[in-house]
């Protein structure tokens, strides 16, 4: 995990307000302390909607040693700055592949009537994390 952690403060996706994060096998959760709140909201709510599928990952990833990022950016400008495709649409979650691991970077902490959407995103970006993730697993064994 320590190279992983060096290679995202070192990649266009990390922001220096990024101050706390919550971790929990494959998945991490970077934010602003101001966002605690919310970034809570969002994990409890993944644990919750997803406990089978994070079970899953949390088995895949013993051996892909990748993660899936959630990335809570604390203003417009840090987000367009970690996001070739912000600037090209207002959506409020963007998701890219970055290596073996995945990056879902949210605009803002979203409004309560947008959380079914990041349900939404959550899921495609999850399934596609272990999509990569199973696949690299099962090359490895052959």
């Amino acid at each position: 995990m320590k190279a992983n952690y060096t290679n995202l403060m070192q990649s266009k996706y990390f922001s220096p307000a990024f101050n706390s994060a919550i971790f929990d096998g494959p998945l991490r959760i970077y934010f602003a302390q101001f966002h605690e709140a919310f970034s809570l909201k969002i994990y409890f709510m993944i644990l919750n909607s997803f406990q089978a599928e994070l079970a899953r990952a949390k088995e895949v990833a013993k051996t892909s040693h990748s993660s899936l990022f959630i990335m809570i950016y604390p203003s417009q400008d840090h987000f367009t700055l970690s996001f070739d495709a912000a600037e090209d649409n207002d959506l409020p979650i963007v998701q890219e592949k970055w290596n073996h691991d995945l990056v879902m970077g949210l605009r803002q902490p979203l409004e309560e009537n947008q959380m079914d959407l990041f349900a939404e995103e959550f899921k495609k970006s999850l399934g596609l994390w272990l999509d990569i993730n199973e696949t690299k697993a099962q090359n490895a064994s052959l």
